[in-house]
């Protein structure tokens, strides 16, 4: 049926144009999210590892001890497929996180 195909032509054409608009609002909102954090050594390296697999509010809310956040990111390797952070990174993150989202941080 011509009449099928040619919907489906025109579906698929909407779907590519959908996502090529997406792409660039969702990568706005990204950069519109990271100038909003604290300014501070390690702000960019923390805010890609984490929000690559999960809202960066779910670190924002969390008010952890050094301790807590060191073991978390080891969590995160061993049980949720996240790379191994090499040593130097994850010192930079872990005094971001400790800085601004540890349980001594100030709240906003």
């Amino acid at each position: 049926m011509p009449g099928r195909a040619l919907l489906s032509s025109l579906v698929c054409a909407a779907g590519v144009m959908l996502l090529g608009s997406y792409a660039p609002a969702v990568a706005d909102a990204d950069e519109e999210l990271l100038a909003s954090l604290p300014e501070g050594p390690g702000k960019e390296e923390t805010f890609y590892l984490c929000h690559t697999c999960h809202s960066f509010r779910l670190v924002s809310q969390q008010r952890l001890s050094r301790k807590h956040w060191d073991e978390t990111l080891d969590w995160m390797v061993e049980e949720q497929g996240m790379p191994e952070i090499e040593d130097d990174e994850r010192v930079l993150i872990l005094d971001y996180l400790e800085a601004h989202y540890g349980e001594d941080a100030p709240r906003p």
